[in-house]
């Protein structure tokens, strides 16, 4: 998961105080919102949808450990920046341990707008795609949701049933879902 070859880092990565928490509140919360920008920024760039932030720690992921000035996140630095990009929308934890992390770099309503404008655009109002269609169908090679993660983009189809632009269904016995788009 080391993909720094293709992700261009900020200056401010290469900066020490960067990695460490800092303990006035304004230089803090600008410091995660820097933090919170580059962890979204290199998930997009890489299409990162879940970490281990223990994982992440052992293999040295480039993103929380900076070998060119030697420094690296703690667990506990991780924890305090994921907990501040989850109360900012943009990810969720997996588990109650607090180890494992969906990241979000779109909030489920912008994936939803996205998917439902594709949808628009290429004729599939009132009919039924399946999630597999969604994902990883040949009309949406283009589109960031391709290969979006299951669980975002059910989260994202859930924003699109409240508005009744979609609804979402079982197709089948093996439990294939599928989701049918509404014109409004």
């Amino acid at each position: 998961m080391n993909s720094s070859e293709s992700f261009q880092f900020p200056l401010y990565y290469n900066k020490e105080p960067f990695f460490t928490i800092q303990p006035i509140i304004n230089t803090r919360k600008i410091q995660l919102q820097m933090w919170q920008d580059l962890i979204l920024a290199y998930s997009r760039s890489n299409k990162i949808y879940e970490l281990d932030l223990n994982e992440s720690i052992k293999t040295n992921l480039n993103l929380f450990n900076n070998e060119k000035i030697n420094r690296k996140l703690s667990r506990d630095s991780l924890k305090i920046i994921f907990d501040d990009i989850i109360e900012n929308g943009y990810a969720e934890w997996i588990d109650k341990e607090k180890n494992r992390v969906l990241i979000m770099w779109r909030k489920p309503e912008e994936w939803a707008s996205l998917i439902y404008k594709w949808v628009s655009d290429c004729g599939f109002l009132n009919t039924v795609l399946t999630i597999w269609e969604i994902q990883n169908g040949d009309d949406s090679k283009k589109q960031d949701f391709h290969q979006l993660n299951t669980t975002i983009l059910l989260k994202s189809l859930k924003v699109l049933e409240k508005q009744s632009k979609a609804q979402t269904f079982s197709s089948d016995d093996e439990g294939n879902l599928g989701v049918k788009f509404f014109s409004i």
